[in-house]
């Protein structure tokens, strides 16, 4: 069972990043959504504590933290 903790929206109208926390594999994750609230990346963080995922969404949000998969950049 999931539960959505905090939501962060993208300065530059990229979207948002929605914060969640599995009860049962006790790990955190972030959505990221665009602008159609659509999700476009999933990224989970096994192993971190809740202020360190909302501080990834959260540099996210302000342009900081880019997003990469495969060495292919997701968000520019």
């Amino acid at each position: 069972m999931s539960k959505k903790l905090s939501t962060h929206y993208s300065d530059d109208n990229k979207g948002y990043a929605e914060v969640y926390y599995d009860f049962r594999e006790e790990l955190a994750y972030i959505k990221y959504f665009d602008n159609n609230n659509k999700v476009f990346y999933t990224e989970e963080f096994p192993n971190n504590s809740i202020r360190y995922v909302e501080d990834a969404a959260e540099n996210w949000a302000l342009g900081i933290k880019k997003l990469e998969e495969n060495n292919i950049l997701l968000n520019e």
